[in-house]
């Protein structure tokens, strides 16, 4: 008598808290649609009903509010999916490892109380396989004020295990907001401009005509490869990057006074004052590490290219940061995956991230793009 009052107590308490849930769900919801209509010319019209399954179990007949035109979805809604995010994402992971339809079938109904046929898992898994492909070709901005491109490894099953660079595009558009412009992989172990020269022409096909600036590594034959394909673009090599392998080469008790001497030469208000420091940089270093001042002699037209754009955005311009985020936060969402069974597992997981990601991206603009006037900004191109 004990087990069964304990399972109906907690029977009832399951059944409010998806109450809970479901009342939170539908509140977000008519108010997404409230500042959407205030921002069409449209009209409420009512609801539909649907079945979602949450962190929490499945909640039956969610009221999801519509309108009478118009492309209205609720944010917070997972757009064509029975599935909440969160859930599909534990179920890609699952897949991701190599786990059978038939294994994830018994995970979903042991942990979550719902019942998914493997052909239903099956189905969920090639609908997100149609959307990847859809994602990844979709058509592509005319133009980007920066392009960054960089690679993260990430460990595939090909008959034998190996990391592989996942190769990641991330754009600015002119009026500062991001979009992750896609991700390809090409099966080889190490990262090669050849295949970057492919992916450029990956994003002229999709639509892109003009970028302003690239933003990359100092990957052998990458300024070349970004030449061909967009020859009026900039290239800026990431600074960081410099730094880095500068002072990597330098005595621990020299570090801090070189590195002190570099920002001088990127931190300068102008090209004038980036250029002295250079000088400055040959007169106190040249006769000690004289092969670290020549290399940032030689490349100091793509070390300074970023001078050569608008002040309010240059600090997102010298270096690789954005894209390095991004790669970190890719890393942090598939570390539950330690080694995925196949590419295609990778382009699924891949896809949820970033297309989250574009979605959260695509309210919010970077400071400082709202100051620039295009046409002073085209004036402070002609270099």
């Amino acid at each position: 008598m004990q087990k069964k009052a304990c399972d109906e107590m907690v029977k009832a308490f399951e059944t409010e808290l998806k109450e809970l849930v479901q009342n939170l769900l539908e509140a977000l919801m008519r108010e997404d649609r409230a500042m959407y209509l205030e921002a069409h010319p449209t009209s409420a019209n009512g609801y539909y009903t649907r079945d979602l399954l949450t962190l929490v179990g499945p909640v039956e007949d969610l009221k999801v509010p519509r309108v009478r035109e118009g492309d209205f979805h609720p944010r917070i809604l997972p757009y064509r999916k029975r599935a909440s995010l969160e859930l599909s994402e534990i179920i890609l992971a699952l897949y991701a490892v190599g786990v059978s339809t038939r294994k994830i079938s018994h995970f979903l109904e042991g942990i979550y109380g719902a019942f998914y046929s493997p052909q239903s898992i099956s189905r969920l898994i090639q609908v997100t396989e149609e959307e990847v492909k859809a994602w990844r070709e979709r058509p592509l901005s005319e133009e980007y004020c920066a392009v960054f491109l960089d690679g993260t490894f990430l460990s595939i099953r090909r008959g034998k295990t190996a990391k592989e660079p996942v190769y990641m595009v991330l754009g600015i558009k002119p009026d500062g907001r991001r979009e992750s412009l896609g991700f390809w992989l090409f099966g080889a172990e190490g990262e090669s401009a050849g295949n970057w020269e492919e992916v450029l022409k990956d994003l002229r096909r999709r639509g892109v005509e003009r970028v302003r600036i690239f933003i990359t590594d100092d990957l052998p034959g990458l300024e070349e490869a970004i030449k061909k394909i967009f020859p009026e673009a900039d290239w800026q090599r990431c600074v960081l990057h410099a730094v880095r392998d500068a002072l990597n080469k330098v005595r621990k008790r020299d570090r801090e006074a070189l590195a002190e001497a570099l920002k001088k030469i990127y931190r300068a208000e102008s090209r004038e004052e980036a250029e002295e420091a250079l000088r400055n940089l040959r007169e106190r270093w040249g006769t000690v590490y004289p092969k670290i001042v020549e290399r940032w002699e030689t490349k100091a037209y793509a070390l300074l290219a970023f001078l050569c754009h608008p002040k309010p955005i240059r600090r997102y311009l010298y270096t690789t940061n954005l894209l390095e985020r991004l790669a970190k936060e890719v890393k942090r969402r598939t570390k539950v995956v330690e080694v995925f069974c196949d590419e295609g597992a990778v382009e699924n997981l891949l896809y949820l991230v970033l297309s989250q990601l574009d979605e959260a991206w695509g309210e919010r603009r970077l400071r400082g793009f709202a100051e620039i006037q295009i046409g002073n900004y085209h004036v402070a191109l002609t270099h």
